[in-house]
């Protein structure tokens, strides 16, 4: 009777590993924490979709609220993360313990600051006694205005839309989006023609992140991206969705 047991128990072991190895070869389901037609991820799905390829994976990608997708990340309901800053963990205070960054960066944007007025701003500390507006869900943001500003003079909103309207509308001083990003949408928007971009802040690393379920997946994944930074496909998937997403309406 021990022995049978022991049996069954060893065939649901292996049954259950199958199972996990036929899944992770059929693909892997990536969250974000921005619309997918936003800049980061852009840039990132069509990365990770080759690299993922490469290994014989699909990969598939969808948005959640930024707080909301690292959840279901954390807990393994999705496989990993689009794109978080090299120093997530520390921004978030180790709060997403099971998520392990694939070592290949991805890309970097610069964060900057917009206004509808000349404003000197050259660093974080220049922030100090206005309003800020941000997309909600930005951690390495959210951690920096929270030690400079008090909370009445952070606004996190749903989108950079929303945040620019609020600036327009002379609700708050400035608005903290990526270059890119703000200045796509002055660009684009006659409503938006008064903002002007008065200063950049930092420049952010961007890496996705894994569950710590699929580390040695990771490990393969930041393998074939330095691949494919070699091979001249990663730099060409960058300036083709680059391209892509400039073209894109607002």
């Amino acid at each position: 009777m021990k022995q049978t047991f022991i049996r069954v128990l060893y065939s649901l072991v292996f049954i259950s590993l199958s199972s996990v190895s036929a899944q992770e070869l059929k693909g892997v389901a990536f969250s974000g924490g921005a619309p997918l037609d936003s800049y980061n991820p852009s840039i990132t799905v069509p990365i990770l979709t080759e690299a993922f390829k490469r290994n014989g994976i699909a990969f598939s990608a969808s948005f959640r609220p930024s707080l909301r997708s690292l959840k279901l990340s954390n807990t393994g309901v999705f496989d990993g993360e689009l794109h978080r800053v090299d120093n997530f963990h520390e921004v978030s205070n180790g709060k997403y313990p099971n998520l392990l960054r694939v070592e290949s960066q991805l890309l970097s944007v610069s964060m900057a600051a917009f206004a509808t007025r000349p404003l000197l701003v050259s660093s974080w500390q220049d922030l100090r006694g206005l309003k800020v507006a941000y997309y909600r869900g930005r951690k390495n943001i959210t951690n920096i205005l929270t030690r400079l500003l008090i909370p009445d003079n952070i606004i996190r909103v749903a989108s950079d839309d929303q945040a620019f309207a609020l600036l327009v509308a002379d609700r708050v001083d400035v608005v903290v989006t990526t270059s890119t990003q703000g200045g796509k949408l002055t660009a684009k928007s006659d409503v938006f023609s008064a903002v002007m971009e008065v200063g950049w802040l930092e420049e952010s690393k961007i890496f996705a992140f894994m569950h710590k379920k699929h580390s040695q997946l990771a490990k393969k994944i930041a393998t074939t991206l330095e691949q494919m930074k070699v091979d001249g496909v990663f730099s060409q998937i960058v300036s083709e969705a680059r391209l892509r997403w400039i073209q894109q309406p607002q």
